[in-house]
């Protein structure tokens, strides 16, 4: 069981929902976002949780690194689990119309922002041998999105970056890493994808990644690691079982003949 959970994106959405529902497990959390991870927190001290709060932008991940890392080294923890739910739509439109330093903040919050979070956590979770990685994609990874092609580049990128956080960490303690697709769910970013005229294919409720991410987090057991899984996969007989995984392309980010 994880004793601290870092959440980035918890000022809404996916990110605060799962916030939430983990202080309610009595878990320590620790709200990242740009404007409101300080009202989260405290909505969950309210609640008689325990929770602190870095009011960060990703894209400055520079920043947002030696943040955490800051952060990390004041605390007591040694099994900690981390949810990377922020995200930014990015510019929309085709390549030729949407300005490259556009697709520069997507990539900077998306996918590096996001992994300098891990980054500023690693040296205290390497120190225990421990941690619990979920990061979240869909959303064009899995298909051609051009309505919003940074925002389909940059979640793309962030299943190899999951795919290879596993292989990193695989032989360095009690480590799971995975990427969930988790569905259109209710957020700000559905709404932009929706104004645009976007397709919207399997809606989910936002209950569905946050119970997800709750037994994934808590799992002694992950034989998905380093996989992308979709919330409607049929994936629980692989947490805290001795089931494994019959294909080495199952859940992957990669071509299959």
């Amino acid at each position: 069981m994880i004793d601290a959970l870092v959440v980035t994106g918890a000022g809404r959405g996916i990110g605060r929902s799962i916030a939430l529902n983990m202080a309610q497990q009595h878990v320590p959390i620790l709200c990242i976002s740009k404007t409101r991870a300080d009202k989260t927190a405290e909505e969950i001290r309210a609640s008689g949780g325990q929770s602190d709060s870095l009011v960060l932008d990703l894209a400055d991940y520079a920043t947002a690194e030696k943040a955490v890392r800051a952060w990390a080294t004041r605390q007591s923890h040694t099994r900690y689990g981390v949810v990377l739910a922020a995200g930014v739509v990015g510019p929309q439109g085709s390549l030729l119309d949407t300005p490259l330093d556009k697709w520069d903040e997507a990539l900077s919050v998306n996918l590096l922002g996001n992994l300098a979070v891990i980054k500023g956590l690693l040296p205290s979770m390497l120190s225990h041998a421990f941690g619990r990685i979920l990061m979240f994609s869909g959303g064009g990874s899995a298909y051609a999105y051009p309505l919003f092609p940074a925002y389909s580049a940059s979640k793309t990128a962030v299943v190899r970056a999951c795919e290879n956080l596993h292989e990193d960490l695989r032989s360095r303690g009690d480590f799971a890493v995975t990427c969930l697709a988790p569905g259109a769910v209710d957020t700000d970013i559905l709404a932009q994808v929706r104004a645009a005229g976007g397709d919207v294919r399997t809606v989910t409720d936002i209950a569905e990644p946050t119970a997800f991410a709750a037994a994934f987090l808590t799992s002694k057991r992950c034989a998905f690691s380093g996989c992308f899984v979709h919330v409607r996969d049929n994936w629980r007989p692989f947490l805290d079982t001795d089931q494994t995984l019959q294909s080495d392309s199952l859940w992957k980010l990669r071509r299959v003949e």
